[in-house]
């Protein structure tokens, strides 16, 4: 049944149904495709190399947009050994950490592991590191390796979000557990050359299969005129990769107002483009892991 649209109006007069027009069956195949079923957790990591980059927003929307269409367990854990801003742009109910479930000896269950995430109001999990101010020391590779092993007993899919940088020991104990990867660039020249950088670190450092999977967020967190064309960068980056896994965020109000994410408040362009890329990640999904 038709649900917007003259089709929707013309069923709720005459209840004459036309069918789902094309863009919503174009929608339903993205939806489709985030349905299917991993083999095993599926890790996520999420990059920006450059600040300003809109990783973390990228990151909670992402995950969001996942637990909205798919319904099972999904977490975000906070890769960042700067101490990101993920619990704000998330919504933040417990005060636990990754440390803090680091040093639980019980967590033999979902239930164990739950009692130290927090989770928005479209259910989606999430771990944050600890602020500096109350850090006994910092996240270390090893830390995030053991939560990863950790969480993948209990979630479905968990989604990392990582500092700006990739030689950092986090961010390769992020890189050693990933599934698969998206690398976030604003659309200046300096953030895409940086995000082609990484791609190409990538191949040549012995991960050649997630940088052959990778997607690419194009992303503008601000509104006016760039200093690089979009199209030119589009072209460039789609030479790299596997048809489709190039995505243009717009800059969005909701997101630009820095609070917490919900959906229902995102422009209709803006979801539909999360929605694009969380399709291409789901692709890979029925793939063994790096894991």
């Amino acid at each position: 049944m038709p649900q917007r649209g003259w089709r929707r109006w013309v069923h709720a007069v005459t209840r004459i149904n036309f069918g789902l027009s094309p863009d919503e069956k174009y929608e339903l195949d993205l939806r489709t495709r985030i349905g299917r079923k991993p083999r095993g957790s599926y890790q996520i990591a999420i990059f920006g190399l450059k600040g300003g980059a809109g990783k973390t927003t990228t990151t909670v929307t992402l995950g969001t947009t996942l637990t909205h269409v798919r319904g099972d367990r999904i977490l975000v854990l906070d890769a960042d050994p700067g101490a990101g801003n993920l619990a704000e742009r998330s919504g933040r109910s417990s005060p636990s950490t990754i440390a803090d479930l680091l040093a639980d000896p019980r967590l033999s269950h979902y239930n164990d592991v739950r009692a130290h995430t927090s989770v928005n109001a479209a259910n989606l999990e999430i771990l944050p590191t600890a602020e500096y101010t109350s850090a006994q020391r910092g996240l270390s590779g090893e830390d995030l390796r053991s939560a990863v092993d950790t969480v993948s007993k209990f979630y479905n899919l968990v989604l990392a979000d990582c500092g700006a940088g990739l030689f950092d020991p986090v961010t390769l104990g992020v890189l050693d557990t990933a599934s698969a990867i998206v690398i976030l660039t604003n659309v200046s020249i300096d953030s895409a050359r940086q995000a082609a950088i990484a791609l190409d670190w990538l191949r040549k450092h012995g991960y050649q299969d997630l940088a052959s999977r990778a997607c690419v967020a194009i992303n503008h967190v601000a509104v006016g005129e760039t200093n690089v064309s979009e199209q030119q960068l589009v072209r460039d980056f789609e030479q790299q990769l596997q048809p489709g896994r190039v995505v243009v965020l717009p800059w969005d109000r909701h997101i630009a107002a820095g609070t917490e994410i919900h959906l229902d408040q995102l422009g209709p362009v803006y979801r539909r483009r999360v929605l694009e890329l969380a399709a291409a990640l789901s692709d890979d999904f029925e793939r063994a892991g790096r894991r």
